[in-house]
């Protein structure tokens, strides 16, 4: 078996309907808007209390409240009324200075810079909170991760997305910092002829394939910039990156996975984004297409690993995106983009009305909501509107800011 049938569910019954999505998205904004605290903070859950040694209020991008508050400015843009609370970023900075949910690192997801990304977006006018941003994202690049959560890659994807939308020279300058970074450290295994990065996120150091910490996730920056990088980068990065799925690639009839890591081997055998063939899926299917035989064989790789990701079904974990039915459902939705094929849109909103139903289970069972953009509903609620908009579908935090 190429995944562990204890960790996925059937899939509900109930056939799709926009107006199920349409309330779910209301109910969960409502939900975020009337559980805020007074510290700026929201009512942690328990599955991420769990996540954490540390009790107290989260505050980072991945499972606190600056991903909350980012993903109602991402909910805001695209009309839903609500409350702007960008001005809260200042104290959940201040906040996570004095007492940080996690160990103090400059990252996107777990540290200063997922707090101070979406502050900017609120007030781009801000030398300070610039300055200061630029300096968090220099010190990862020296960083042994090469990853997403902390590490190169996911200060790549802030750096590129403020370059984009300002033109300010300083957000180019730092994400091809980044990308020599993840160059120079990009090393072949002279055993199996994969190209690995070797990533000491977790402190051993591992090669890992998937989205988040392997890989993909990194060739996916480096690709989505490459303009901005010397020419002959595009074709090294997509040849190292497709010979090592090819390589290292798990088949069975017409389905494909990838295990954990290498050097050390973990072999689980996961279909999630931050792990496995559904993040892989999203983090490749943004290469440029070509007529080229490596493209033609990515091609096949990400349709057979969609094709993994539906019969599995759904996971038994919730609605989130980190490692959950949303997070899935964005492998069919980053699928349909590419190949213009409805069916992929189809099982993306398949997955969508599952969510929703997990979502609500979760929050009679909890008697709360989960206010987190990565592991809850704040997440969740983006890939709702994305399922009803999904020429817009892009993950929020990492190719959505």
């Amino acid at each position: 078996m190429l995944f562990d049938t204890e960790r996925h569910e059937s899939l509900t019954t109930t056939l799709w309907n926009n107006n199920i999505l349409e309330k779910a998205i209301i109910s969960i904004i409502d939900d975020i808007e009337l559980s805020l605290l007074p510290n700026a903070s929201w009512p942690t859950h328990p599955l991420d209390a769990e996540s954490y040694s540390r009790v107290g209020p989260k505050w980072s991008a991945y499972a606190g409240a600056a991903g909350t508050i980012h993903s109602l400015q991402i909910l805001r843009s695209y009309g839903y009324k609500l409350r702007d609370l960008s001005h809260l970023l200042e104290v959940v900075h201040s906040s996570f200075k004095k007492s940080p949910d996690v160990s103090v690192e400059p990252g996107l997801q777990i540290g200063e810079i997922g707090i101070l990304v979406p502050r900017l977006l609120a007030e781009p006018d801000n030398k300070q909170v610039s300055q200061y941003l630029l300096e968090c994202m220099e010190k990862t690049v020296d960083l042994p991760l090469y990853e997403i959560t902390s590490g190169q890659s996911r200060m790549m994807h802030a750096a590129l997305a403020l370059y984009r939308k300002t033109g300010d020279i300083c957000w180019k300058n730092v994400y091809i910092k980044g990308a020599k970074s993840l160059m120079d450290n990009w090393k072949k295994d002279a055993e199996t002829g994969e190209w690995h990065w070797q990533s000491q996120v977790f402190g051993p150091k591992r090669h890992y394939y998937g989205a988040c910490h392997g890989i993909t996730g990194n060739a996916s920056i480096l690709l989505q910039g490459v303009d901005l990088l010397p020419s002959s980068y595009s074709e090294v990065i997509i040849n190292r990156t497709i010979s090592t799925l090819n390589l290292s690639v798990k088949r069975e009839a017409n389905l494909t996975n990838w295990i954990l890591c290498t050097k050390p081997n973990i072999d689980k055998l996961l279909i999630q984004w931050c792990h496995g063939a559904a993040g892989i899926v999203t983090a490749m299917a943004l290469t440029p297409k070509n007529n080229s035989k490596n493209s033609k064989l990515l091609d096949e790789l990400l349709e057979s690993t969609g094709e993994l990701v539906w019969q599995a079904g759904p996971l038994v974990k919730g609605s989130n995106i980190c490692h959950g039915t949303s997070g899935n459902g964005y492998a069919f939705l980053y699928l349909y983009k590419r190949s213009g094929n409805s069916l992929w849109l189809d099982r993306a909103r398949k997955f969508a009305i599952h969510a929703v139903e997990q979502c609500q289970k979760d929050r009679l069972y909890y008697r709360q909501g989960r206010y987190t953009l990565w592991t809850g509903d704040a997440g969740l609620a983006i890939y709702l509107h994305h399922c009803l908009y999904p020429e817009e579908a892009a993950i929020p935090g990492l190719n959505l800011f």
